[in-house]
């Protein structure tokens, strides 16, 4: 299988790969002499190995490995059956690259399955094989898109001396024939554990990525000469298991030169006009002007922020010019355009590169935003109003809508206003906003205050009984009518008073009415009810001024007399047996009867004067009757009737104290 391995590859394009012989193959091409020589040392180097035990690292096969391990040429030997490479150029998964003389790429490959974990993660190494003058370098931290990669390798390859020259072993003594071949040394790092200079994978503290040693990789920067021909090469990479079965695994990636020696070397030029928006408020930042010219024609555009050219097969080349450069944070970035052609030329740095500060944090409003409600001013008093910013807060803005102000719009201001005004009374919600330097705005606030402004100070519209009404009703209720809703703590017997004073309640008061009882009033007498200037709406607009308003109660009713009595009749004191009109009687207590009428239906009594026959009537009357009601008959009794003779007169008195006329029985 090894020599077929070598037979293929001495069939590439490689002229300096034309003579090479594998190792399998160098007793054959010595003199008898040092063929034997180099038998017997095989065989003791055998005995005193114990037949190639583990520590062997040379396999017997197309590819160098160090002089060093030379005593050990049939270690390695095995084709690892299970084992894989799987490499990327420039960071696109892959096994071939086009690059132009002078220029150069980056591989990186990881190795799985040529060691037995299980049986103690005893570490794999990695070598390259080269064609002769190609140069090499530690690779970069390249992010390249092999599965299960971790970004770990590339800060932890060949520390401290990884791609040190000493590690070449192509030498006039071994393989002359062969390319060069490098071995990564991991010795005296944290990843190695001894002497075998091959990366340990122990899950000790700090020397762990995955905890498993047959899945590691590292990287490798190429560099093709200036001047190689135009042409098809081979580069190999390998990865070396360290257990019992000795194995390796091998991947070709083939190198096409595109062009060499006397080819196109002229480099594309970037044309003047390349800018970027500055300061973006995005990490996307926006470019134009991006173009290039080329004797051979453009096939490439980068933007990077490195003074730096980049290899012409390195990873973020676009066909086309872009129109934007994304960045990972905020900051400030120069921005280099580059362009490149199918020779693999770049362009020399740009002359005029642009620096870009990219903020793309907008400023937060810190909470306790607050703002006065009920306003009684179209000018709202607010407070609270403070925001943060990295960058600092330039600017402060307050309005009625959630949809973001425009870092370029009227009405920024350099503190945080105090007081926010309208042109209406009416409701509103308060949207405090910042912005700073670059102009980002904040974004809507979480808190947004509502207001209701009412600058309209309440009036009485209207009063029962009227201002000048007369004759009212005694004692009738006072309605007083607002504008506005008011707030009824505000209307008391102590804010809505009466004159002259008599009793004074508030029986009600409800949205805009309220409802006063006075008691105590006098016919035909004047009140004025003050409503002071102390009522307010709800709001807490009061009063422009106190509102006075005056009526007068009603005269009293006129009040007519009583008509004569009627049906007047003389009973004994029992009230029943009629004493006839001219007998004698002993008895001195007589109940006298009538019926009685008033015209204005008031309540009416029976008033009796007795009088000796021979004397005449004074008009007092000696005894009367309960009132009764208009119409009906009333019973007046006298008692201690002296013994004599004697005649007696009625008339009828109303509840107001009119009294009719005496008639005499």
């Amino acid at each position: 299988m090894k020599k077929a391995v070598a037979d293929a590859r001495n069939q590439s394009q490689r002229p300096e790969l034309a003579d090479y012989t594998p190792s399998t193959e160098i007793f054959g091409n010595v003199s008898g002499r040092v063929r034997m020589n180099l038998m017997a040392f095989v065989l003791m180097t055998l005995l005193f190995t114990g037949f190639c035990v583990t520590s062997c690292l040379v396999p017997e096969n197309a590819n160098a490995f160090p002089a060093k391990y030379s005593s050990c040429s049939a270690c390695h030997s095995q084709v690892d059956p299970d084992g894989t490479v799987t490499t990327a150029i420039n960071g696109i998964v892959g096994t071939s690259v086009t690059v132009a003389p002078g220029g150069s790429f980056e591989v990186d490959w990881k190795v799985t399955n040529v060691t037995n974990a299980a049986g103690g993660q005893v570490g794999v190494g990695f070598e390259i094989n080269l064609p002769t003058g190609w140069g090499l370098a530690k690779g970069t931290v390249n992010s390249p898109a092999i599965p299960g990669w971790n970004a770990v390798w590339d800060a932890a390859d060949g520390v401290p001396a990884g791609w040190a020259t000493a590690n070449s072993y192509s030498t006039a003594t071994e393989f002359p024939a062969s390319p060069v071949g490098y071995t990564i040394n991991y010795d005296a790092t944290a990843w190695d554990t001894g002497s075998r200079n091959a990366a340990y994978d122990n899950a000790a503290a700090g020397k762990d990525l995955d905890g498993i040693a047959d899945n590691m990789g590292t990287d490798a920067i190429v560099t093709v000469p200036a001047g190689t021909a135009a042409g098809t090469y081979t580069i190999v990479v390998l990865g070396v298991g360290h257990d019992s079965a000795r194995s390796h695994v091998e991947q070709a990636i083939t190198v096409t030169v595109s062009s060499g020696g006397g080819g196109d070397t002229t480099k594309p030029v970037v044309s003047a006009g390349f800018a970027a928006t500055t300061p973006s408020l995005s990490k996307t930042i926006p470019v134009s002007g991006f173009a290039a010219t080329d004797n051979t024609g453009v096939t490439g555009y980068i933007i990077t922020t490195s003074s730096t050219a980049p290899l012409a097969g390195a990873a973020g080349w676009t066909a086309s010019a872009p129109t934007s450069y994304t960045v990972a944070t905020d900051g400030s970035y120069t921005l280099y355009p580059w362009a490149k052609d199918a020779a693999g030329n770049v362009s020399n740095v740009y002359g005029s590169p642009v620096a870009v500060v990219v903020d793309s944090t907008k400023p937060v409003v810190s909470a306790g935003f607050a703002a006065t409600t009920p306003s009684l001013s179209r000018t709202i008093t607010v407070s609270g109003f403070a925001a943060t910013d990295a960058s600092g807060v330039t600017g402060y803005m307050i309005t009625t809508s959630s949809t973001a102000p425009l870092a370029g719009d009227a009405g920024w201001l350099g503190t945080a206003p105090t007081n926010y005004t309208v042109v209406s009374d009416g409701s509103f919600t308060l949207y405090p906003w910042a912005k700073d330097s670059y102009g980002n705005v904040s974004a809507v606030y979480g808190s947004p205050v509502a207001v209701v402004v009412d600058t309209v100070k309440p009036t009485v519209s209207s009063t029962v009984p009227v201002n000048g009404a007369t004759g009212t009703t005694l004692n009738g209720t006072v309605t007083l009518n607002f504008s506005e809703t008011v707030n009824c703590t505000t209307v008391t017997t102590g804010t809505v008073t009466i004159s002259p004073a008599v009793g004074w309640t508030r029986t009600s008061c409800s949205g805009t009415q309220a409802v006063f009882t006075p008691s105590g009033q006098a016919n035909s007498t004047s009140y004025t009810v003050t409503v002071g200037a102390a009522v307010a709406d709800t709001a807490g607009n009061t009063l422009a001024a106190s509102y006075p308003f005056s009526y007068t109660t009603s005269a009293p009713a006129p009040n007519n007399a009583p008509g004569v009595p009627a049906t007047l009749v003389q009973y004994k004191s029992d009230g029943a047996t009629v004493l006839t009109k001219g007998l004698y009687t002993s008895l001195t207590t007589l109940v006298f009867k009538g019926t009685v009428t008033d015209p204005d239906s008031d309540t009416v009594q029976l008033d009796i004067e007795l009088a000796d026959v021979s004397a005449g009537f004074t008009g007092t009357p000696t005894c009367s009757s309960a009132l009764v009601t208009s119409g009906s008959t009333a019973a007046a009794t006298c008692s201690g009737i002296p013994n004599g003779r004697f005649k007696w007169q009625a008339r009828a008195t109303d509840s107001k104290g009119a009294t009719g006329s005496w008639t005499q029985y």
